[in-house]
C-alpha cells in the first residue's frame, strides 16, 4: 500500500513538474514574443510626418545628384562643372546616410527620381550653353529653397532624436548649395565664410 501511495505522489509530483517547465516555456516564448513585438513598434513608431519626410529627402537626394550629373555632362562653364561635382558628391553622402537612417526606422525610401522632376531634367538636358547654366542655377535655387524650408520644419517638428539630428547636420550643406547657386559660382561660398 505504501508502495502505491509513494509511487503516485512521485508521478504526481513529476507531472507537477512537467507542468511548471511547460508553463515556464510558455511564459518564456510569450516573453520572447512581446519583446519582438516591441521592437517592431519601435521600428515603426515613426508617425507618418516623419517617415513623408524621410521619403521626400532622398527624392530631394536623388533629384540634386541627377542634375549635377547632368549639368556635368551638358555644361561648357568650368564653375558650373565643378558646382555641380559638389553637390553630386555632398547629396551622395547625404543620401547615404539617409538610408542607413531610414533602413533603422523600417522605412523603404524612393530609388529613383519623382516623374515630374525627370521631365525637367530631361527639358533641361536639351539646353544648350548659358540657356542651359541659368536653368541649373534657377533651379538648384528653387529646389534648395524649398528643400532648407522642409528640413528646418521637420527639424523642429520631429519627436525622433536621430531624425533630428540628420536634419540639422544637413541644413548647412543646403545652404551651402543655395549660395552657390544663387552667385553661380563656388566662389560665393568662399566669400560668405570669410564674412563670419
Amino acid at each position: 500500500m505504501k508502495s502505491i501511495y509513494t509511487k503516485t505522489l512521485c508521478a504526481a509530483v513529476i507531472a507537477a513538474l512537467a507542468l511548471t517547465g511547460t508553463a515556464g516555456a510558455v511564459e518564456t516564448t510569450k516573453a520572447k514574443k512581446a519583446s519582438s513585438e516591441t521592437a517592431m513598434t519601435e521600428k515603426g513608431k515613426l508617425d507618418q510626418k516623419d517617415q513623408d519626410f524621410l521619403k521626400k529627402a532622398a527624392e530631394i537626394n536623388l533629384t540634386e545628384i541627377e542634375l549635377g550629373k547632368v549639368a556635368e555632362r551638358v555644361s561648357t562653364d568650368p564653375n558650373i562643372k565643378k558646382m555641380a561635382g559638389m553637390i553630386v558628391k555632398d547629396h551622395a553622402q547625404a543620401n547615404n546616410q539617409l538610408a542607413r537612417l531610414a533602413a533603422s526606422k523600417g522605412v523603404t525610401l524612393p530609388t529613383a527620381v519623382p516623374t515630374g522632376e525627370r521631365r525637367t531634367l530631361n527639358s533641361m538636358e536639351k539646353a544648350q550653353g548659358e540657356k542651359f547654366n541659368q536653368e541649373f542655377l534657377s533651379f538648384n535655387t528653387k529646389g534648395h529653397e524649398e528643400a532648407i524650408a522642409l528640413f528646418e520644419k521637420e527639424s523642429a517638428r520631429t519627436q525622433d532624436p536621430d531624425i533630428k539630428a540628420w536634419a540639422k547636420k544637413i541644413i548647412p550643406e543646403l545652404k551651402e548649395h543655395l549660395a552657390m547657386a544663387q552667385h553661380g559660382s563656388m566662389q560665393a561660398v568662399g566669400e560668405k565664410s570669410k564674412k563670419h
